[in-house]
């Protein structure tokens, strides 16, 4: 960086200190860019620092002699030249920086619920008979909250592809309390069942992401509920957690033998999608993927919760059933039992699945974000305590540090402060989904300004040289990002 730096003796000149305030101003002489800050030195005597913008960094400084004649101002410099000048007060532009928001952290809205919302229609075959049965959602939405760029949390309920249903109660819990804090929640009631080969349990968990992407489809097509398509994200438990990792990460390539045994397709839609989409962040509770492979496909942040000893899902790999139960848990291992007997005679009719464990190592090696967090109780479903009841205690842990998680990876594209590499005096961020946007230049001034970009430049014997910039996202989360330099 080039930089002129003269260090001269205040010539001797009559000063205005009367007529000219002490302060920054902007002197206008011809295309010439430059500052002018007038003080008064350590002996009483009026000073003139003259700053020159030369298109680098840090500006060339003088000292030089103010003059003032009828209100007019001279500037008289070291080699004896005299420019006659426009001074301007220099006001920098309006800066303070937003607080921490916790817009999606607190519950803040009143709850609106529409209930068995119809998504989807499906042909099914019953003893011989064929008839259409309707796909339900319900959802759950903040009122008077005045966003027009909702986040959508899909949810999905567990019970192994067998059983459970949206309205299980810690499930209607966790959507009422992520629509207080600001989500469109639609909890997905999938199709269920199946017979008893790998086959058919490959195609319940691919029937149930056919499902989750036609319920993401409807709720994007209801202009009414405001939903920003950058901002989607999915949690579930057991098999509802694999639905959601697969929402996220799943590609028809990776198991074309699923997609030949089904006979259909994601990507057929039904209804067509206006929007495209994808999963901003997945909340894994207690479940897995099939293939390790789909983790490869996209960089999605997971945040998993599961117990080391989970006996129905493998804590990192493993056959699903196939883990310790423990004898306490009479009421837990007889419903076990009654699932295997009734529908599993074959002891492996699952593929090997992985658990939260080899899901957080994947990631982490990737460089993705995983956050996991585990237990060690050899328990399954971590909001029902053993009575059965919901353990509110880990309950209420839970969706937080999910909830936290979220709000972290609400933007697409969040703001990152950097300098152009190639024209050291610019500052740009993405304000691609910025709503308000302020700047600060602490050690020199702002000298043009665009929605995205400052050029600036700097006082060489200020004390500090920093760029911040503050603001609110669409999302209405505040940034805040400084450079020093």
């Amino acid at each position: 960086m080039r930089r002129l730096v003269f260090i001269l003796a205040v010539l001797s000149a009559v000063c205005c200190s009367k007529a000219l305030d002490p302060g920054l101003y902007r002197v206008r002489m011809g295309t010439d860019e430059a500052f002018l800050r007038v003080g008064i030195d350590s002996l009483g005597k009026d000073t003139a620092l003259f700053y020159r913008n030369s298109g680098h960094l840090t500006a060339d400084t003088l000292l030089v002699a103010l003059k003032a004649e009828r209100g007019k101002y001279q500037l008289a410099f070291p080699d004896s030249s005299v420019v006659k000048v426009a001074l301007t007060p220099y006001e920098a532009p309006v800066f303070h920086r937003f607080p921490d928001s916790d817009l999606y952290l607190e519950p803040r809205y009143a709850i609106g619920e529409s209930k068995d919302v119809v998504f989807g229609r499906v042909l099914r075959s019953q003893d011989g008979e064929k008839d259409y049965t309707n796909l339900l959602m319900d959802l759950y939405y903040p009122r008077n909250d005045g966003s027009e760029a909702r986040p959508l949390l899909m949810t999905f309920h567990g019970g192994s592809f067998l059983e459970g249903d949206k309205r299980d109660s810690s499930l209607v819990e966790w959507n009422r309390y992520f629509a207080s804090l600001g989500y469109v929640v639609s909890c997905v009631n999938y199709r269920l069942g199946y017979r008893r080969n790998r086959d058919a349990t490959d195609e319940a968990m691919y029937r149930a992401l056919k499902d989750a992407n036609a319920a993401v489809r409807f709720v994007l097509k209801r202009d009414s509920l405001r939903i920003h398509s950058g901002r989607i994200f999915a949690s579930g438990e057991d098999a509802g957690a694999i639905t959601a990792l697969n929402l996220a990460y799943f590609r028809e390539e990776n198991f074309p033998e699923i997609i030949q045994e089904s006979g259909d397709s994601i990507r057929v839609m039904r209804p067509p999608l206006v929007r495209g989409f994808d999963i901003r962040a997945v909340a894994n509770l207690w479940g897995a993927v099939p293939d390790t492979a789909i983790l490869h496909n996209a960089d999605i942040p997971v945040i998993s919760f599961q117990d080391r000893n989970d006996p129905v899902i493998p804590f990192e790999t493993g056959f699903p059933f196939d883990g310790p139960v423990d004898e306490e848990t009479n009421f837990f291992k007889s419903l076990l039992e009654e699932i295997m007997s009734w529908f599993l005679p074959d002891p492996h009719p699952f593929r090997t699945m992985y658990g939260a464990g080899e899901i957080h190592r994947i990631l982490k090696e990737r460089g993705v974000q995983s956050e996991l967090i585990t237990f060690d109780e050899q328990w399954h479903d971590m909001f029902q305590g053993k009575d059965g009841d919901i353990d509110y205690p880990r309950f209420d842990i839970i969706k937080e540090q999910v909830a936290r998680f979220f709000a972290s990876k609400m933007e697409t594209s969040p703001v990152s402060l950097r300098q152009d590499p190639e024209d050291e005096q610019l500052f740009i961020i993405d304000k691609s989904e910025v709503d308000i946007c302020q700047w600060q230049v602490e050690g020199g001034v702002i000298i043009g300004k665009s929605d995205d970009t400052i050029r600036i430049l700097l006082f060489p014997d200020a004390e500090e040289h920093s760029v911040s910039v503050s603001g609110i996202y669409t999302s209405g989360l505040t940034f805040f990002e400084t450079i020093a330099l």
